[in-house]
């Protein structure tokens, strides 16, 4: 966090609401359906797209959400620029691209690198959940978070806006995978509760 953060410090300091980002924010339907429906939580939109951020902070300004923000971020690079570790009490990732050819597996961001990332950026009671429509990204996700992370039931009682992309995939009679999850290992020294 080098440079001048457009995060108000108020977010990130002791003592501040929930901050929950929604990584990969794409166009802000989730980003702003959260942000309307509770207003005491600010959430955080990273998004590797600037002229989506663009249309996002614009949607922000007209609808007056002082609890949302979106920002230029991208992978690992895209946590520990804008959030200090500790920070967000949950992280969304849904329908990260899959780049399902092998040759292009490297480009996923969900990895070990990645969730390492997270795992740091979370408060300690903090909650990653990721959603995808392929099913084999969703078995490496899973194997990824097999070890150092706890699994935690998907419903919290919370509603949720429903993503362009998740819209897309249930109208074709599909359910996405998902998982909610917390990171262990680096708290307690336990493994994973599988």
């Amino acid at each position: 966090m080098s440079e001048e953060s457009p995060i108000p410090r108020s977010w990130l300091e002791p003592g501040a609401p929930p901050l929950e980002v929604d990584f990969g924010c794409h166009r802000g339907v989730f980003l702003l359906g959260m942000a309307w429906k509770y207003p005491e939580v600010n959430f955080l939109g990273i998004e590797k797209q600037s002229a989506r951020v663009e249309k996002c902070l614009g949607k922000i300004r007209r609808q007056g959400l002082s609890n949302a923000l979106a920002v230029v971020g991208e992978g690992e690079e895209g946590l520990s620029r804008w959030l200090p570790a500790g920070s967000v009490s949950i992280m969304h990732i849904s329908f990260p691209d899959p780049w399902p050819k092998r040759r292009h597996a490297e480009r996923r961001l969900v990895t070990k690198g990645f969730l390492k990332a997270i795992a740091k950026v979370l408060r300690p009671e903090g909650i990653l959940r990721l959603m995808t429509d392929d099913g084999a990204y969703f078995s490496e996700m899973r194997k990824l978070t097999g070890e150092g992370w706890e699994d935690l039931a998907w419903e919290d009682g919370m509603e949720r806006p429903v993503t362009s992309f998740e819209k897309t995939f249930r109208d074709r009679g599909l359910s996405p995978h998902r998982c909610a999850v917390r990171p262990i290992s680096l708290r307690s020294g336990q493994g994973s509760r599988r």
